[in-house]
């Protein structure tokens, strides 16, 4: 099975014809690992947005950089949140949750030697930095186990990723 198969990459797309008058922006910097360093606010009666904050976002929404995937930046959206746009430098990956645990697919995608085979794709693009296309992303093969199965080693392995963040922060507070 091919990852197009359960996913699709950049469903939606903010328009300046809704007028939001508040803006959460992400941006590929901002994200690394999994952890978002900053999120910042946009009033767009009184501020400019970036030209890049199109992507919507909703709860479990995977993230993936399109640019030099050996960075890292990557990340799920654990929470909803309104009026939330991140770069189009990211692929925003929106998993069929009947088919595909999201967390599981995030990570299959955040597994080293994805990353690596992602980053070799991205090495050979003609851009003028290693790139790669959403269609990269979808054309990888996943060899998926039923839902239920998914499900429970995607909250394992999120239950591990929680107990290194408490472990980090503790260290970073002593």
């Amino acid at each position: 099975m091919r990852l197009k198969d359960v996913c699709e990459i950049n469903k939606r797309t903010y328009s300046v014809k809704e007028k939001w008058s508040v803006i959460y922006y992400l941006d590929t910097q901002n994200i690394n690992k999994g952890q978002i360093n900053e999120v910042k606010r946009y009033n767009t009666e009184w501020e400019k947005i970036p030209s890049r904050a199109k992507r919507k976002v909703s709860k479990n929404d995977i993230l993936y950089s399109m640019v030099r995937p050996n960075q890292q930046h990557y990340g799920i959206i654990q929470s909803e949140k309104e009026n939330f746009l991140v770069s189009t430098g990211f692929a925003v990956i929106t998993v069929n949750e009947n088919i595909a645990d999201p967390y599981f697919i995030y990570y299959f995608l955040t597994q080293a030697q994805v990353i690596e085979y992602l980053q070799n794709i991205a090495e050979q693009s003609t851009s003028t930095y290693p790139a790669i296309r959403p269609s990269d992303i979808e054309e990888l093969a996943i060899d998926l186990p039923d839902l239920e199965k998914q499900k429970r080693i995607g909250k394992f392995l999120r239950s591990i990723d929680e107990t290194i963040n408490v472990k980090k922060n503790i260290n970073d507070n002593l």
